[in-house]
């Protein structure tokens, strides 16, 4: 009983600096194209930033041809946050733009993390569609 009780006083303060840290997870940049839009390069970010705002995303880097946003993590890893992701666009003429969007769970709380790849694609459509 004693031990346990060692072990918490000494890790405690280590999790929650963590928890309420950037211990989030970094987006890696990855192979091939996911998404194409007929839409401009700056029409088809500021989709991207919408949709994972309204997801909870904090956006950590928003440049020309990338965005980054990471959830924040909840008060004892109530399940939630900590996830990074990555969305990077290429213009490929002046009104199609083409996406790669990465999503990386963290370590602290990946079980009941969600892989957001699928999602933000589906929402980014969904935004761009309602922009006719």
């Amino acid at each position: 009983m004693m031990r346990s009780l060692i072990v918490v006083r000494c890790c405690f303060p280590a999790i929650m600096a963590c928890a309420l840290s950037a211990c989030t997870a970094t987006p890696v940049k990855p192979d091939g194209f996911q998404g194409e839009y007929d839409k401009p390069l700056d029409v088809v970010r500021q989709a991207g930033i919408d949709v994972m705002t309204s997801y909870g995303f904090e956006i950590t880097q928003n440049h020309a041809d990338y965005i980054e946003g990471h959830r924040p993590r909840g008060l004892l890893f109530n399940c939630g946050g900590g996830e990074g992701v990555g969305i990077w666009l290429e213009q490929t003429s002046p009104s199609r733009t083409r996406a790669r969007i990465s999503s990386e769970k963290s370590f602290v709380g990946m079980g009941c993390q969600k892989e957001w790849t699928g999602p933000l694609l589906s929402e980014m459509q969904k935004n761009l569609d309602e922009r006719k």
